[in-house]
C-alpha cells in the first residue's frame, strides 16, 4: 500500500504518517518490530530493495517510511528501477505499508514524483493561511474541552507564529494549566514566545539610558505592523529573567550556570548576563512595575500604543 506525503507543514504530515503508524502497530504489529525507518537522502537501491524483500517478523507484512528521498543526490542512478517496482505494487492491504515523505516540495520535473502525485494515498500539506490556523488552534482547544477567545488566540499567534510544532507544544501547555477558558493573561504567564534579538537591543537601549534609541526600536516595531501586546509581551518577559537572574547572580557566575538554573537557551543566558550588570535590582522591580501598569493601560485605551509606550520610557 503506497502513500505520499510532502509539503512546508510537516507538523500535519507527521501527525497523518504517526495516525497510520499506530494503527499498523494495532492491526498488524503491536511489537513494532517490523517498522522500518529509511533516510532517503543517503540511502542506496540496494537498501530500499533489501527493506521491502526481507520477510516480515512475525507478522504478514511492514510498514516502510522513507523521508526525503527526493533530496538523494544519487537517486537518478536507480530511479527507474524504483518507479517500476512501484507500478508493479497493487497498492492493497496486503501489501509492504510504503509511507514516502518530503519536507518541502520535491521538484515536480523528476520522475519519482509524477509516479508517487498519482497514487490513491498523495496529499501535499500547505502552511496554513491565518483564517485556517485560528481555526486549527480552535479546534485543537475544542478536542480537550477548552474555550479560547478571539484576542487569545490573536496573542497567541502573535507570540508563537506560524510554527505548528511549537504552537501544538504552547497549546498542550495551556490546556493542561488552564481549567475552562484560556485567556491573554494565561497566555502572557505559560507561552515562550519567539526570542525577538531587537528586543535585547532594546532592553540594552533602557539599561543604557537611551531612551531615544530605545523609543526608536518600538516605532519600528510598531510601524513594520508587529503586535503591540506581543513587543510589551517580550520586554515584561526579559525583564522577569533578569529580576531572577539578579536574584541569582551571588550563586551564578556563568551563562551556562544560568542557562540550567532558569532553563532558557544559551544565548538568551549569554544575553541575560550581559544585561543584568545595567541594572540593580530597584531599577529592575521600577521598570517591570511600569510595564505591568502599562499592560493595564493597554486594555482600556485604543490606537494609543506609541503614546503609552513613549510616556513609559520617559518615566524610566
Amino acid at each position: 500500500m503506497l502513500f505520499f506525503y510532502y509539503g512546508e507543514d510537516n507538523f500535519r504530515a507527521n501527525q497523518k504518517i504517526q495516525a497510520i503508524t499506530n494503527k499498523f502497530k494495532e492491526k498488524v504489529d503491536p511489537s513494532g518490530q517490523n517498522i522500518v525507518y529509511l533516510e532517503g537522502d543517503n540511502i542506496s537501491a540496494d537498501n530500499f530493495f533489501e527493506a521491502v524483500s526481507v520477510m516480515s517478523f512475525l507478522a504478514d507484512k511492514k510498514l516502510i517510511l522513507i523521508k526525503n528521498i527526493f533530496s538523494n543526490k544519487k537517486l537518478n542512478l536507480w530511479q527507474d528501477a524504483l518507479i517500476d517496482y512501484l507500478k508493479k505494487q497493487k497498492d492493497t492491504l496486503d501489501e509492504n505499508y510504503l509511507i514516502f515523505f518530503q519536507d518541502g516540495h520535491p521538484d515536480s520535473r523528476t520522475k519519482l514524483y509524477k509516479t508517487l502525485i498519482k497514487i490513491k494515498f498523495a496529499e501535499e500539506f500547505k502552511a496554513l493561511s491565518p483564517l485556517e490556523l485560528k481555526k486549527w488552534i480552535i479546534k485543537q482547544f475544542s478536542n480537550s474541552q477548552k474555550e479560547i477567545n478571539s484576542e487569545a488566540i490573536e496573542l497567541l499567534i502573535s507570540l508563537v507564529g506560524a510554527n505548528l510544532w511549537q504552537m501544538h507544544q504552547e497549546i498542550n501547555k495551556l490546556i493542561s494549566y488552564c481549567q475552562k477558558e484560556v485567556t491573554s493573561d494565561d497566555i502572557k504567564t505559560i507561552v515562550q514566545g519567539k526570542i525577538d534579538t531587537n528586543i535585547f537591543s532594546l532592553i540594552d537601549a533602557l539599561g543604557n539610558r537611551d531612551k531615544a534609541l530605545a523609543l526608536k526600536l518600538i516605532e519600528e516595531k510598531l510601524n513594520c505592523g508587529v503586535n503591540h501586546q506581543y513587543i510589551l509581551t517580550m520586554i515584561i518577559r526579559q525583564f522577569r529573567l533578569l529580576i531572577k537572574a539578579k536574584e541569582l547572580s551571588a550563586q551564578v557566575k556563568y551563562s551556562g550556570a544560568l542557562m540550567q538554573a532558569l532553563k532558557i537557551p544559551k544565548f538568551v543566558a549569554e544575553k541575560t548576563m550581559a544585561q543584568i550588570k545595567l541594572y540593580n535590582r530597584d531599577q529592575l522591580a521600577r521598570i517591570y512595575r511600569l510595564l505591568l501598569e502599562l499592560d493595564e493601560k493597554f486594555k482600556s485605551t485604543q490606537n494609543q500604543e506609541k503614546i503609552l509606550f513613549a510616556k513609559m520610557i520617559n518615566e524610566l
